[in-house]
C-alpha cells in the first residue's frame, strides 16, 4: 500500500429526509430516499474539490449516494467505479418506519440505543450493531488490498463514523458499553451532508480488524 495513497469518504448530499424532519417517507425502503434539490446542488459543488480524477470511485447502493456520486462519475468517465456494501446502519425495522417522519421515529431510536444490545435485530430490513461493524471491518480490509492511489467512497454518516471510530480505537468489542460509547461518539462527531472526510492511511495500514 503506497504511502501516497489518499482515501476520501464523502457523506451523501442532503436527502429529502435530511431536509425536513417532518418529511413523511412513503418509500418502502430507506435505500430509496432521493436527494433534495439542494442536495443535487451540493453534489455538483463537490467537483470543485477534485483537481484530478480518482483512480477508484466506490459507491453505496443507496439511491442518495448514487445521485451524489453521479456528477463525479460523469466528469471522470474513465475512472474505475465499484458498488460496495458501505450503506447506512439501518437498525429499525422497515415495516415500523414506512410512512413515519424523523420526529415520529425518535421514540424508537431512543429505545434502540437505550437497550444497547449489539446482537439485537429489530425486524425485516434491519441489521444488528454487530453485523454493521462486520461490514465496516470488511471495508477496511478491502481498502488495504487496493493498489489505487486516490480512492473516493460515497457513503453515509454512521458508516463513515464507524470507520473513524474503529481506526481511532484500534478495535471494538461487542458489548453494551461499547455500543453506548459509539452512540456518544456519533452524537459528538456529526458529519454534514456532502462533507469530505480524509482517512489517515497510516492508521488504515496498521489496524488489525477482528470479525466477531
Amino acid at each position: 500500500m503506497s504511502n501516497k495513497k489518499k482515501i476520501w469518504f464523502i457523506r451523501h448530499a442532503q436527502s429529502l429526509t435530511n431536509a425536513d424532519n417532518n418529511f413523511r417517507s412513503e418509500y418502502t425502503s430507506a435505500s430509496l430516499v432521493p436527494l433534495s434539490e439542494f442536495g443535487i446542488k451540493q453534489s455538483e459543488d463537490l467537483l470543485r474539490h477534485f483537481k484530478m480524477s480518482p483512480d477508484l470511485i466506490i459507491v453505496s447502493p443507496y439511491l442518495r449516494a448514487k445521485q451524489t456520486a453521479k456528477f463525479l462519475t460523469d466528469k471522470y468517465k474513465d475512472a474505475f467505479s465499484e458498488e460496495w456494501g458501505i450503506y447506512e446502519f439501518t437498525y429499525l425495522s422497515q415495516k415500523k418506519c414506512v410512512g413515519t417522519t424523523f420526529n415520529e421515529r425518535q421514540i424508537m431510536v431512543d429505545a434502540y440505543w437505550k437497550n444497547a444490545d449489539p446482537f439485537y435485530i429489530d425486524g425485516d430490513g434491519a441489521e444488528s450493531f454487530a453485523d454493521f461493524f462486520k461490514r465496516v471491518c470488511y471495508t477496511i480490509d478491502d481498502l488495504k488490498l487496493r493498489k489505487e492511489n486516490f480512492i473516493v467512497l460515497f457513503s453515509h454518516e454512521y458508516f463513515i463514523l464507524a470507520v473513524r471510530y474503529l481506526l481511532e480505537k484500534g478495535n471494538i468489542e461487542m458489548t453494551k458499553k461499547e455500543m453506548e460509547e459509539f452512540r456518544g461518539y456519533c452524537v459528538l462527531n456529526k458529519i454534514q451532508n456532502a462533507k469530505i472526510i480524509e482517512i489517515n492511511n497510516n492508521l488504515l495500514k496498521s489496524i488489525k480488524t477482528i470479525i466477531f
